[in-house]
């Protein structure tokens, strides 16, 4: 077995076990704001990864539509932010059902699992994991330090529910499968799976009235735009803030076609 160690998680190559993460969302500070771009990325076979169900994927042309429950502007208790989890996966499940079928993906509901510091997952066991996606069981796993952050900014939970989700899209669309064995180093495929989710995110927010986000919102993105712990598995600031307003702007699920560019679009 080949694994790839990308601070979060377990990237087993090779096999259906994809455990995806997130990093954990900086606290808000002041950060360089990127210069957004609307338009989507289009194939280019002498660029791109050259796989038809990754560059010109159906889910490309589909946009979400729909409400979410607005998220509390300070989380209390524990309680409230399972709550919160809870009723955000839902939601994000109805979103994306009649997108999944149009696209001609299998869609399938997901679990999740709450932890304190150390989890075991089919796809192994996690001691450092801020948040990760385990592909196998079809689980979001949250560690406590997501609880624990959520004090920072009213968007801060979802901002991680929102991306891990963004991975499950990914199983049920097969890009796991078809991105494995890619003629490019692994690292540079992770980050394309990485960055993709990271995008939605914020395609996500921008789409779903019910979010009705302010410049306190915006502020907090930009600073999780400007920050990064892990640029060899998750890209750094440069990709993310090329992939953030992307996603934030992006008139269809397409705006956030990774697959599509050159790797250096995702360094």
């Amino acid at each position: 077995m080949v694994v790839l160690l990308i601070v979060v998680g377990l990237v087993v190559a090779g096999l259906q076990t994809l455990p995806i993460g997130t990093d954990p969302v900086p606290l808000p500070g002041s950060s360089t704001t990127p210069s957004p771009s609307s338009s989507t990325p289009t194939t280019n076979k002498s660029t791109g990864v050259g796989v038809p169900e990754l560059t010109d994927s159906a889910l490309y042309r589909q946009t979400l539509s729909g409400t979410c429950p607005k998220p509390v502007k300070t989380i209390s208790s524990r309680s409230q932010y399972q709550q919160q989890v809870d009723d955000l996966i839902a939601c994000l499940e109805t979103l994306y059902r009649p997108v999944i079928d149009s696209a001609g993906g299998d869609f399938s509901t997901v679990s999740r699992t709450f932890y304190d510091k150390t989890v075991a997952s089919p796809c192994g066991k996690e001691t450092d994991a801020y948040a990760f996606y385990c592909e196998t069981d079809n689980t979001m796993y949250f560690s406590n330090r997501v609880y624990e952050d959520a004090q920072y900014a009213r968007l801060s939970v979802a901002d991680v529910v929102v991306h891990e989700y963004g991975h499950h899209v990914q199983a049920m669309m097969n890009f796991f499968d078809e991105s494995d064995g890619l003629d490019e180093k692994r690292t540079v495929t992770i980050r394309r799976i990485e960055l993709q989710v990271f995008c939605w995110t914020y395609y996500v927010f921008a789409h779903v009235p019910s979010f009705e986000l302010t410049g306190s919102d915006k502020e907090f993105f930009l600073d999780v735009w400007g920050d990064t712990t892990d640029a060899e598995g998750h890209g750094s600031v440069k990709a993310q803030q090329y992939w953030g307003p992307r996603g934030l702007d992006g008139e269809n699920l397409g705006a956030c076609n990774t697959w599509a560019v050159n790797a250096d679009k995702v360094k």
